[in-house]
């Protein structure tokens, strides 16, 4: 999946847009099913596992070939880490990708507002348990570790792989796979069972980060490989030489 001939403007716009609409179509399931439709929560989290499998499917599809489709710090880190992304391209993409997300919750808001109300808006008082921090770690470090391999084989099914690692992982896990530090600061500004409190956001945010840089660190060792910054290298004086050696003998 190359994406060299879009300019960074261009992959910007893919992130923030891809990012955006991914906590839309969250939060509105989660609102849909908890706020108009009065559905049970367990009802409520299959609505969000759905519809955010679906979504996440789509964007990867759609938007892969501009920006790679990362709509997730920790995936972005977890690239820097194995080098598939520098850190220029990762400072530039974390920012947007925050942004993105609460541009997002915004939005979900403003779409119910006629059937919810203005208490859509406010700052979530979900709890989450300190022993779904651990359901975080290594759920972001299953999801970049799916995108990193996929990436090494250059297959075509990466947006298949991460709709199944979320949508499965939103209603098999204890955290419910936020498994994305953009959408726990984002789900703490919604009403209803999609939201988190501010605390165990943060809490989410730190997990998720250093599953993405374990992901990282297990596929360098896993399957290392000349990435595109590796290639892109120059060579040093004394390789070449090597190469001219063995080449000569």
């Amino acid at each position: 999946m190359t994406t060299e001939q879009f300019t960074t403007t261009q992959k910007l716009v893919a992130e923030f847009f891809g990012s955006a609409t991914l906590v839309f179509v969250l939060v509105s399931s989660g609102l849909l099913a908890d706020g108009v439709l009065g559905a049970s929560p367990s009802i409520g989290v299959l609505f969000i596992g759905l519809a955010t499998a679906g979504w996440l499917f789509v964007i990867v599809q759609m938007l892969g070939p501009i920006s790679g489709a990362h709509v997730n710090p920790a995936v972005t880190i977890a690239l820097v880490v194995t080098g598939d992304t520098d850190m220029r391209t990762a400072r530039q993409y974390i920012p947007v990708q925050f942004a993105g997300g609460i541009l997002g919750v915004a939005l979900a808001g403003l779409t119910f507002v006629s059937t919810i109300g203005w208490e859509v808006f406010a700052v979530s008082a979900v709890e989450r348990p300190a022993s779904t921090w651990l359901a975080e770690f290594l759920g972001t470090m299953l999801l970049a570790s799916a995108v990193i391999s996929l990436l090494r084989q250059d297959s075509e099914w990466i947006g298949l792989a991460v709709g199944f690692t979320v949508g499965m992982g939103i209603i098999g896990t204890a955290s419910t796979a936020f498994f994305n530090p953009q959408v726990a600061l984002a789900r703490v500004f919604t009403s209803g069972i999609a939201g988190i409190q501010p605390f165990d956001a943060v809490m989410f945010i730190v997990a998720s980060t250093l599953g993405g840089v374990a992901a990282g660190l297990m596929w360098r060792y896993l399957w290392p490989r000349p990435t595109p910054i590796d290639e892109g290298e120059p060579k040093s004086d004394d390789d070449s030489v090597l190469e001219e050696l063995v080449i000569e003998s």
